[in-house]
């Protein structure tokens, strides 16, 4: 088994690599003249065959960094960010005698890339690779072999320092430091003599969707990945055949979806975080309708909205697609659903998926008495959406679920036709009513009324506004109010110590929004987080 040198290096690498966490106003990214290259690739270094790569820029410049040392600076709450990062760092090298300033800063350069190149069987470490700009090649070097406890050892002509009982290697390659597993860091050399990351297709078109020039990209094939962890799964003693069979039938939902790589970019404002993330090679393109039209439409005070267009067209499509993999075991999904016609009288086709147009979740209160939230549909058959409270509520008769009418202030204030569910642990019942074109599952006083509409919208409120104008032109399909979040949660853990360490950091954070949208074959998720 590995010592703890390996898990606490790694811990200093996640650290560096951490794009929330750059190390904004240390040290100097001019080159050196002791050789190195301070603003290398890191993927230039790394196998062509790695199914995650995670990128940082550990030396931002200009604006990037005026930027991060801003928001870092609110959410680690001190003037002296780039301080406090450092002082994490050198907790991680403390006990190999090391420090960043002494150590690490003379050397280090603009980015740094880690990368996972093999999934361990039976709970074994990941095999996983770093590749470090460097600045001085003579200064990393030192670095390299001050690490104590280490044997020189050489690979394809590269020497390097390995520590056995941490199963850690590490080398300086031509203006990098390659750090990680032994199997990992051969991958890495390997790679110098024949294909590298950085000159993969698939990778090349990942980074130009996204772009790299926020403080991080993260890069990920999941059919790659999946392809190792089968192997992985599939070497192990117990139930070794049963992972393998799971991990392939998700493998084959991605196949089917057609599905290449996802990638994402993290970046900074003055007064936000924002991830923009994509999915590239998908077939079917996100769903219509109007998901962000629908998410505006709840009603104001909302501290969660999520909004989905066509809820009946996208899960006829996702029923579709799970069939195409072989997920559902070979039965057609129309076959299942006929089943479950014939068991519960319900065709979930022509009873409920052909009226649900777009939807919208939503959840309101900071308190747990007034808490509340509901499930709002749009009807594109108005006769039919009426028509299923019938249906389901008889549906729940043969289940032996008791079912009453709705409760007297909301029913009358709505005017709608429905029935109340009751849950045992929650002190106010579910409603389930319909009016006009609407389809509302609702909880929480006044909640159902609301939930019909008539009152001010979330879309005309100045939190939502604000976290939509955080998304680059993006509509928003997903809303949180943060500070609302906070209230509530405030209001469960009363005195907890946990809670009340943690929520100076939280209280920093103030409305949040994502949007997605589809082209050709890349879909792309637009999140962001205000940092007023």
């Amino acid at each position: 088994m590995r010592s703890s040198l390996l898990p606490r290096l790694l811990a200093a690498l996640a650290v560096v690599l951490a794009v929330a966490v750059p190390l904004a106003g240390c040290g100097d990214s001019s080159s050196s003249s002791a050789g190195g290259n301070a603003g290398a690739d890191p993927a230039a270094f790394l196998p062509a065959s790695a199914p995650v790569y995670v990128e940082a820029q550990v030396q931002p410049t200009g604006e990037l960094k005026d930027n991060a040392t801003t928001v870092v600076g609110k959410i680690l709450r001190t003037a002296d960010p780039a301080g406090k990062i450092t002082g994490l760092i050198d907790k991680g090298l403390k006990d190999d005698g090391a420090s960043y300033a002494k150590d690490v800063e003379p050397w280090i350069g603009q980015r740094a890339g880690l990368a996972i190149t093999g999934v361990g069987a039976g709970g074994k470490d990941p095999d996983v690779v770093a590749a470090i700009a460097s600045r001085d090649d003579s200064a990393a070097q030192k670095f390299v072999d001050g690490r104590p406890g280490g044997t020189d050892r050489t690979y394809r002509d590269v020497k390097y320092r390995y520590k056995a009982s941490d199963d850690l290697a590490a080398a300086v390659v031509d203006g990098a430091v390659l750090v990680g597993t032994e199997r990992g860091f051969k991958s890495a050399i390997d790679a110098r003599k024949g294909d590298t990351l950085a000159d993969a297709a698939v990778f090349k078109k990942a980074r130009a969707t996204v772009g790299t020039d926020g403080l991080g990209f993260v890069y990920a094939d999941p059919g790659r990945f999946f392809d190792l962890a089968v192997g992985a799964a599939a070497g192990t003693k117990a139930g070794g055949a049963a992972s393998a069979s799971q991990l392939n039938m998700i493998k084959g939902l991605l196949t089917g979806s057609g599905l290449q790589s996802v990638a994402a970019k993290l970046d900074v404002a003055s007064n936000a975080v924002r991830i923009d993330a994509a999915a590239i090679g998908l077939k079917t393109p996100a769903g219509g309708g109007d998901g962000p039209g629908a998410a505006a439409a709840v009603p104001a005070g909302s501290w969660l909205s999520a909004g989905v267009g066509d809820v009946g067209g996208t899960i006829t499509k996702a029923l579709g697609s799970l069939g195409a993999s072989g997920a559902t075991g070979g039965l057609d999904p129309a076959t299942l659903l006929q089943g479950l016609k014939s068991q519960l009288g319900v065709d979930v086709n022509k009873d409920l998926l052909s009226w649900m147009g777009d939807a919208a979740l939503f959840v309101r209160g900071t308190s747990v008495e007034d808490l509340g939230g509901a499930l709002v549909v749009h009807s594109k058959d108005p006769a039919a959406s009426q028509k299923a409270i019938g249906t389901l509520k008889k549906l729940l008769g043969s289940l032996n679920v008791d079912t009453g009418a709705l409760s007297g202030a909301d029913g009358a204030a709505s005017g709608a036709t429905g029935f109340s569910v009751s849950v045992g642990p929650l002190p106010q019942g579910i409603q389930v009513a319909a009016k006009d074109d609407t389809f509302v599952i609702a909880y929480g006083r006044g909640v159902l009324a609301d939930a019909f509409g008539g009152g001010d919208t979330l879309g005309d409120s100045a939190p939502f506004k604000t976290a939509a104008g955080l998304l680059d032109g993006a509509k928003p399909s997903l809303f949180l109010d943060t500070s609302q979040v906070v209230k509530l949660l405030s209001s469960i853990a009363g005195s907890d110590k946990g809670f009340l360490k943690a929520k100076p950091t939280l209280d920093v954070f103030g409305p949040a929004a994502a949007g997605v949208s589809s082209s050709g074959d890349v879909t792309r998720l637009k999140a962001a987080v205000s940092v007023p």
